[in-house]
């Protein structure tokens, strides 16, 4: 299980839940760019090194909006909060 974190919520990546369908990739390029294009986006997901699920990595341009766990139907990227409060 790896984490994500920002103050006040983590993205917890279950690797053996992910059946690379890259929707999490389409919603961040989405976000990011204004275009559905996966090699646009902050989330990347290899499932051609991994027997059962993916590797799932975030690159720096990754700002934790939750938006690829939110729409991630199998959930291998699940939302935690984690009570901190953000400020400013």
């Amino acid at each position: 299980m790896v984490r994500r974190k920002r103050r006040d919520v983590d993205i917890v990546v279950h690797p053996d839940k992910c059946t690379g369908c890259l929707l999490c990739q389409i919603w961040c390029s989405f976000k990011l760019t204004g275009t559905f294009n996966p090699s646009l986006s902050a989330i990347l997901v290899d499932t051609a090194l991994s027997g059962v699920g993916a590797i799932i990595s975030f690159t720096e341009e990754c700002d934790l909006c939750t938006l690829c766990a939110r729409y991630c139907p199998y959930g291998a990227l699940e939302i935690r909060k984690t009570g901190a409060a953000v400020h400013g």
